[in-house]
């Protein structure tokens, strides 16, 4: 098989409910295949996959990479808009939709027919479209907002997946818990399809929250736990007593220092992992380099993976003083995506920002000594005041040294005098009695005075997205709501 290891047959796939062993899965495709050839459904009907953390939907979404298929994938009950009385997305350059139904009395997987858990529908919106060779589409943003996908081919992700098998040193005696989604990049390509390449145990975890991530961590016992920052921070809040995994990846957004030195005094090792939906995993720490270098990298970029500073510059060697800049981070990937299209399947041209094989992340970093790769943060997440640029990100990190709070997210709201206006969000630890004033007052001794937010608003929660980041345009709205009042 191309994605799944066959050297391993008695470990499981399982999400608490369901399991399926790795030599039960041949029986699972066969039954798949005669579903599909009796509906006529083909490897070239592009078909829109919604797709969650559970066995019958990890199960079909192997069988599609395995056998060639078109598809796009999906969150389950993705929406055209955020409008939630909007129609489902069923972009008009795929056939038909397929969703996985509950499957209440199959804890073992290995022998219910299709029927009784794939549901199919017909696009039909359908442009007639067919797409030649075997690729898969994830669905991302532009500027403007409107959906578009990047697609990638399966032969060219199998070199992405297997990137991440060598680097984070997986193999069959894995047992990997992943909390995060499977239909993001993240959770698709560096945790679920690498940990079945290397013959693993794997537990899928549906919308896992720290209670339900304790539970099945105690029934399964994981070594290897991919996670995002925020959930991350969680785990420190809930279980503060010791308990050793191998490895733990995370991704997403920076995490903090001190925050990473306190996870591995309790919980062992723990590597940072740079990627995104276009070019699938780009960097990542591996086990065995020294803590100091993944508490603040995200390691070496990937095997085949080139990586500069800015449009116009060559890419990072061994000029110190280059390395030590930052810029904007230009990405080369042999194994990255072919190109955007649109609701119909036409190719969106990407203008400047991927040419010559050159994709511009848009997130800001820096190419240290030794190649290590230190992200900053999105280049939309920073602003020009008074001349001088600002991250989002040091303003958030002088934030969270204040007493008293816990976390502290930063957008960018309206003009003033000294350019963008900025607006700080922050969560107080529990029970701390902390007010907007103080956390200003404190801030004028931490930072410059062009950093200085406009306004600090103290909130309970910060909205999260599904891949676990924070939900900016969500803050953005309510604040328009709020003065809008």
């Amino acid at each position: 098989m191309k994605f799944i290891s066959q050297t391993s047959p008695s470990n499981v796939l399982t999400d608490g409910q369901s399991s399926c062993a790795y030599g039960d899965i041949p029986k699972v495709f066969d039954r798949v295949r005669r579903y599909l050839a009796e509906k006529n459904i083909l490897p070239e009907d592009c078909l829109a996959f919604e797709c969650g953390n559970s066995v019958p939907d990890a199960l079909i979404l192997l069988y599609l990479l395995e056998e060639g298929h078109n598809f796009l994938l999906l969150a389950k009950g993705t929406k055209s808009s955020r409008d939630a009385d909007v129609e489902p997305f069923f972009p008009a350059f795929c056939r038909y939709r397929l969703d996985i139904m509950d499957v209440d009395d199959a804890r073992k997987i290995d022998s219910p027919e299709p029927e009784r858990f794939l549901r199919i529908t017909e696009n039909q919106e359908w442009n007639g479209n067919q797409t030649a060779g075997q690729k898969f589409y994830l669905r991302t943003s532009g500027s403007t907002g409107s959906p578009k996908m990047a697609m990638h081919s399966h032969a060219r992700f199998q070199g992405n997946v297997l990137n991440c098998v060598q680097r984070l040193r997986l193999d069959s005696n894995d047992r990997i818990a992943i909390p995060v989604p499977i239909y993001h990049m993240y959770g698709l390509g560096a945790a679920f399809l690498p940990g079945v390449a290397a013959g693993a145990s794997i537990d899928l975890q549906k919308g896992a929250n720290i209670i339900r991530y304790l539970q099945r961590e105690r029934a399964f016992d994981p070594n290897v736990v991919f996670m995002t920052p925020v959930f991350c921070e969680t785990l420190l809040k809930g279980r503060r007593s010791p308990r050793e995994y191998r490895l733990t990846v995370l991704a997403g957004d920076r995490i903090r220092e001190n925050t990473f030195e306190k996870y591995e005094s309790l919980f062992g090792c723990l590597v940072q992992l740079y990627g995104s939906t276009e070019m699938g995993a780009i960097a990542a720490a591996s086990p065995d380099m020294p803590s100091k270098v993944r508490a603040t990298t995200a390691g070496k970029p990937m095997t085949d993976v080139q990586m500069r500073l800015g449009k116009g510059s060559s890419e990072t060697g061994g000029n110190e003083s280059a390395m030590e800049a930052t810029d904007e981070l230009w990405c080369h990937h042999q194994y990255g995506f072919e190109g955007y299209v649109d609701e119909n399947g036409n190719p969106i041209d990407s203008g400047e920002e991927y040419q010559d094989g050159w994709f511009r992340t848009k997130d800001f970093g820096r190419i240290k000594a030794g190649g290590y790769l230190e992200v900053l943060g999105r280049y939309d997440h920073s602003v020009n005041r008074d001349g001088l640029l600002v991250f989002f990100s040091d303003v958030e990190k002088a934030l969270e040294t204040i007493e008293g709070v816990d976390s502290a997210t930063v957008i960018a709201k309206g003009e003033g005098l000294r350019g963008k206006r900025l607006i700080a969000y922050c969560v107080p630890v529990k029970n701390a009695e902390l007010t907007e004033q103080d956390i200003r007052t404190a801030s004028f001794d931490l930072l410059p005075k062009h950093a200085i937010p406009y306004r600090i608003i103290v909130i309970d929660s910060l909205p999260l997205l599904p891949n676990g980041k924070v939900d900016r345009q969500r803050l953005g709205k309510d604040i328009d709501i709020a003065e809008s009042r």
